[in-house]
This record gives structure tokens, sequence and C-alpha cells, in this order.
């Protein structure tokens, strides 16, 4: 189903292309996010390491025996119960891309022995320096640089963002119908100067 969205999203992005008003801000947003794919990728992977050492700590785990278990195993409703239906290991990610955005939810964490709490906050220390100042910034800088990247030869993006749409066209006409005439063999534009 999120498969079928998000094709339907890109494929939406696609033909939004064809009108002259949204052509430039579509052009920018898909090379800025082609862009930006790798340090996406890496932060992916810090999301997923952080999640992994907050999953070994046990945060919001009624499995565990422990503190928290004794006091939240007969109740609905306690710390990380928004990610009981999606498991720990999704509900851990989900909370550290959070934690990373800058919300921070410190229920589980209150109920942890002082081991367990020394390490949970040094990992809350790692996440937020890492993931949410140095590395959002970053990213933020590098899709800045992007972006005026990209504007500068936005009208050349933009030309052949359109040569592809019609190519893609043509490629989708039947035989029978293409001639010389309708379908010439190279297209050729000019310039107005204002």
């Amino acid at each position: 189903m999120i498969i079928i969205i998000i094709l339907a999203l890109i494929k939406t992005f696609f033909f939004l292309r064809i009108f002259n008003a949204l052509s430039p801000i579509v052009t920018m947003l898909t090379n800025v996010i082609y862009d930006l794919r790798i340090f996406l990728f890496f932060y992916t992977i810090l999301i997923i390491l952080f999640s992994l050492l907050l999953g070994i700590l046990g945060i919001g785990n009624k499995n565990i025996p422990g503190e928290f278990k004794n006091q939240f195993e007969t109740l609905d409703e306690y710390p990380g119960s928004e990610y009981a239906n999606v498991g720990l290991f999704v509900g851990n990610l989900l909370s550290t891309l959070r934690m990373s955005m800058g919300d921070f939810g410190f229920g589980a964490a209150i109920l942890l022995d002082d081991a367990e709490n020394i390490i949970y906050w040094f990992v809350w220390l790692l996440i937020v320096i890492i993931t949410c100042i140095i590395f959002l910034n970053f990213i933020i800088a590098e899709a800045s640089a992007s972006y005026e990247k990209v504007s500068d030869q936005l009208k050349a993006f933009i030309l052949s963002e359109k040569a592809a749409m019609i190519q893609e066209a043509e490629e989708m006409t039947f035989l029978d119908f293409k001639n010389e005439e309708k379908f010439p063999k190279y297209i050729i534009t000019r310039e107005m100067e204002e």
C-alpha cells in the first residue's frame, strides 16, 4: 500500500512538470532530492544504528523483567505505547527519528536502572549532537547548495525534462499514427530575447 502511494506521488510529480508554473518547483525538488540521496542514505544508517542501541537498552519493552515491566505490564497506556502495533524495532526507529528531529520523550528512560540510565543519556547525547545538530544542518546546507546549482541552470533542466516527456509520449504512440509531419525527427527551439 505504501509503495503504491509513493509511486502515485512520483508519477503525479512527473505529470506536474507539464505546467509552466509547476515545472520549476518539481524540477528543483527532484534534483535536490537526487543530490541528497547519499546524505539521506547515511542519515538512515545513523537512525538504524541509534535505534539498535536503544533496543539493546530495552526502552519501552514490557517483555524485559524489571521496574518497567512491573509498573506497566497490566496497563494499556505506557511510555512508548504508541508503537505497540508496529513492533519494538520499528518503534525504536520512529523514536530515534523523533529524537533526531528534536522531539524528546523521556517517559520510558525514567524506569531504567542507574547503569542503563547513564548509557541512555550518553546515547541520547550522541543522537542529538550527531543527527540533530550536525547532520541535519549539513543536509540543509547541502540542499541549499544543490538548490543554487539547479536554479542557475533551471531553464536547461526544464527544457530537458520537456524533451524527455515528448520522447515518452512519442514512444507510446502507435506506428500507424506516426508520420514525418506530425512527428519530426528533430525539434528545434529558439529562445527569444526579452
